[in-house]
């Protein structure tokens, strides 16, 4: 009798199912199997059945940027603002806006944003955060993929709280975003503004009306931009005269530095003279020396003294003639040198230029000079005037910088009374009397399939678990004798209670053995 081997549960596990495995599994526990699956379905149709009925309102909400926002500022803002596409930085703003926390306390309780938090009991903050919480359980804002819409859902358990709360939220974020685009009381701050300095300017001009017929001021600003205008071109006229005297100067250090290098005088002729005298001399000499020499053979030897003299005396002769013939001498003649001429001429020439520029020059400052002294008597004869005229300037300005102020605030009002924002509701809040939650059918569905996944999963865990021979091919696998056949059990021994001996029923395995002189041996299997 043999049992199945320690490691056959793993051999097991690491076994590929077939379709035919998978189902002798189930039949082997199709009690645990059905059960599993009554169970998790009847919960399933049970939770369907009995979980309160929930309703969906729905809303988009397009985000557009046509309108730019206003710039509240002290200065006067020149030109027209670029409007850009919509950035997804914009889309977040507005998705967080709507889940804000504020909103969501406006659309429980619309009060609640005026009501001083020291006059709430605890019990009071803690319903209404419990409701905000609520609310914000039961909302949900995305963005609708590839596009500026913004798409809001809330769930309740009635279609009209359900439409109500997703209104009461779009009227808050609609005036939320009014708030933001023009704070509340702009433009009559700048209409007092604007009529602040409207008072100003008339007793500025007033003010200035009157001294001017006390003084008899008529053309006062004109006289003093003509000597703006003479003062400016006289110092134009001098900076122009500095870069050519600085460039007289660069050009004459440069001259200068050349002509260093020049000299003043160049060769224009030069002769070589050969020393035609003193090789006429010598030839004579050689000659006579030669004749003396041939008289003297005629009456001594040459080994002679006197012969030898001769003849020392001819060899001297020739090296001093050969020397004279080398010699020569050089005549040469100069003239000036015309380079040297011209650039000292150009010196010269650029030197007398920069002196008569510089002479301008300094003409030129002291009339600056008298014109700044003459503008500087206009200006402090006329100390008052100039006041009161700056005064009327700026006041001129103030007065029409807040009344273009005044009018874009009142502008802006009137768009945000009108619903022209960087919003627009695509669809308003919907109304539906179909419950989105629960879906029987899809519910049921769900629940099935779920039940008969868990069910596979515990017949799964059972089946890896099993430590018996549950078949034939599985007793051919483990058994270690060839199997020659299986009997199946009795069915009426079965009913008699006659049971093999601690084995429960069982699969008879008739194995030959390799000993054809021994008895056929009989292999007993536990069987489930």
């Amino acid at each position: 009798m043999h049992s199945l081997p320690g490691n056959a549960a793993l051999a097991t596990q690491q076994e590929s199912f077939s379709s035919r495995h998978i189902l002798e599994a189930v039949f082997r526990h199709r009690r645990l199997w059905l059960l599993v699956v009554f169970v998790v379905f009847s919960l399933s149709v049970t939770y369907t059945i009995l979980r309160p009925r929930q309703y969906r309102s729905e809303m988009d909400i397009l985000v557009q940027n046509t309108r730019a926002d206003q710039q509240i500022t002290p200065s006067r803002v020149n030109g027209t603002i670029e409007i850009n596409g919509v950035t997804e930085e914009q889309i977040n703003s507005e998705i967080q806006l709507l889940q804000s926390r504020s909103l969501a306390s406006s659309v429980v309780d619309p009060e609640w944003k005026n009501r001083p938090i020291g006059s709430m009991s605890q019990a009071e903050q803690k319903a209404h955060d419990k409701a905000v919480d609520k609310f914000e359980k039961g909302l949900n804002v995305d963005l609708v993929r590839k596009s500026n819409v913004i798409h809001a859902t809330y769930v309740a358990s009635d279609p009209k709280e359900a439409a109500d709360a997703l209104n009461r939220l779009l009227n808050a974020f609609l005036a939320k975003h009014r708030e933001i685009a023009q704070p509340p009381g702009t433009s009559q701050f700048f209409a007092n503004e604007a009529a602040h300095y409207k008072t100003d300017l008339d007793k500025a001009q007033l003010e200035l009306a009157q001294y001017q017929q006390q003084h008899n001021i008529v053309s006062l600003p004109e006289t003093e931009q003509n000597i703006d205008r003479q003062i400016n071109d006289a110092q134009a006229e001098m900076r122009s005269m500095d870069a050519q005297i600085g460039e007289m100067t660069q050009r004459i250090a440069s001259d200068t530095h050349q002509l260093s290098g020049i000299a003043p005088r160049q060769m224009t002729q030069q002769r070589t003279i050969p020393n035609d005298y003193s090789v006429e001399r010598l030839n004579t000499l050689l000659a006579e020396l030669q004749n003396e020499r041939t008289s003297l053979l005629t009456k001594f030897t040459p080994q002679d003294r006197i012969v030898q003299e001769i003849e020392t005396k001819i060899s001297n002769t020739k090296s001093a003639l050969k020397n004279a013939q080398q010699m020569t001498s050089q005549e040469s003649s100069t003239d000036v040198n015309p380079v040297w001429q011209s650039m000292t001429g150009s010196i010269i020439q650029n030197q007398t230029n920069r002196k008569a520029l510089q002479a301008k020059r300094d003409a030129l400052s002291q009339q600056v000079s008298e014109l700044r002294r003459n503008l500087s008597r206009a200006e402090d004869s006329t100390v008052d005037y100039t006041t009161l005229r700056q005064k009327v300037a700026d006041l001129t300005n103030n007065y029409q910088l807040y009344t273009q102020k005044r009018d874009e605030a009142q502008m802006a009002d009137s768009m945000n009374e009108n619903r022209l924002l960087n919003v627009a509701i695509q669809q308003n809040p919907t109304y539906s009397a179909m419950p989105f939650r629960p879906k029987p059918v899809v519910d049921s569905i769900l629940g099935g399939l779920t039940a008969i996944f868990l069910a596979s999963f515990l017949v799964f865990l059972a089946e890896m678990g099993r430590e018996t021979i549950a078949n034939s091919y599985e007793l051919d696998k483990y058994a270690r004798y060839p199997v020659l056949a299986t009997v199946p059990l009795d069915k009426d021994r079965k009913r008699k209670k006659e049971r093999l001996p601690d084995f429960g029923p069982v699969l008879i395995g008739l194995t030959a053995n390799s000993e054809p002189q021994k008895m056929q041996r009989a292999s007993l299997v536990r069987y489930r």
